[in-house]
């Protein structure tokens, strides 16, 4: 799997670094989003320092994860950056593996965050939105949010190419 990333942050003196974040683990095959809910600027909180941590610590738990010898759960480095990432603010997440033995996608999402599975230029999955109601995606945080164990858990196959892995985007 080859993987890459982009990211252009709003046009924010006060938040040069936007308020998302993402990690790539190219040697476990893992990616992860959190899009860091901007609500809490009213409060004075910058939403984008949790959901970096939160990035950072899916990161370091997804190492964690294949030292235990097995491939890389994504509920389970989501429970681990969640119960590490003290910041204030709040933010919803996807992480995604391959697992390239059995070919499949194994997928853990929180709110809004999601991706899609894309099979010869034509998007075959897109993951479902969890939300409360109209602009309410569920997401994670320390101040009254919810956990990961409100996230929804997918396996979807992939098929090998000649050019290597159909393509996914998260």
């Amino acid at each position: 799997m080859v993987v890459g990333s982009l990211y252009l942050p709003k046009d924010n003196p006060n938040k040069p670094l936007g308020e998302d974040a993402h990690f790539m683990h190219e040697l476990y095959q893992t990616i992860g989003v959190a899009d860091g809910v901007g609500g809490w600027a009213l409060k004075g909180i910058d939403a984008g320092i949790y959901a970096r941590e939160l990035m950072k610590n899916s990161f370091i738990a997804t190492y964690d994860e294949t030292m235990k010898g097995d491939h890389v759960n994504p509920k389970r480095v989501l429970e681990e950056a969640y119960k590490n990432t003290n910041s204030k603010g709040s933010s919803t997440a996807c992480i995604i593996t391959l697992n390239s033995v059995k070919n499949i996608i194994v997928a853990v999402n929180v709110g809004d965050s999601g991706f899609l599975l894309i099979r010869k230029g034509k998007i075959t999955y897109k993951s479902p939105i969890q939300q409360r109601g109209f602009g309410c995606p569920y997401q994670l945080g320390n101040c009254n949010s919810d956990n990961p164990s409100v996230a929804q858990e997918m396996e979807l196959n992939v098929e090998r190419n000649f050019n290597g892995w159909d393509g996914w985007d998260a």
